[in-house]
């Protein structure tokens, strides 16, 4: 039996200088993101209305890439939805985030 590895915690400053110059222009193509009821970070409690990573939204161009996510988001109860993304929040892709080892926004001490 295999254990997931744990998420990397990283500071949300941190993240963004990591993703600098390397953000996914969602201004070309279509994006998906996963919209929910609004949510608080565990480690801040800054509400957000998208799955995040580290207070970046999670975004692919493919819808069916987030539905194993949506699921999961379902069954903690955030009523998720595939929809385009069109807001402006930072964004990360799902294969950044993948590679980045899951980053979530934690506080390092």
């Amino acid at each position: 039996m295999s254990v997931p590895e744990a998420p990397s915690v990283y500071e949300v400053d941190e993240l963004a200088d990591l993703l600098s110059g390397d953000h996914a222009d969602t201004g070309d193509g279509d994006w998906y993101a996963i919209r929910t009821d609004p949510w608080p970070c565990p480690a801040c409690g800054d509400v957000f209305d998208y799955i995040t990573a580290c207070h970046h939204v999670v975004v692919t161009p493919e819808r069916d890439d987030l539905i194993d996510h949506a699921a999961r988001a379902a069954q903690v109860g955030r009523n998720p939805k595939i929809v385009r993304y069109e807001d402006s929040l930072p964004t990360i892709t799902l294969w950044q985030w993948r590679a980045l080892g899951r980053p979530v926004h934690g506080i390092k001490a």
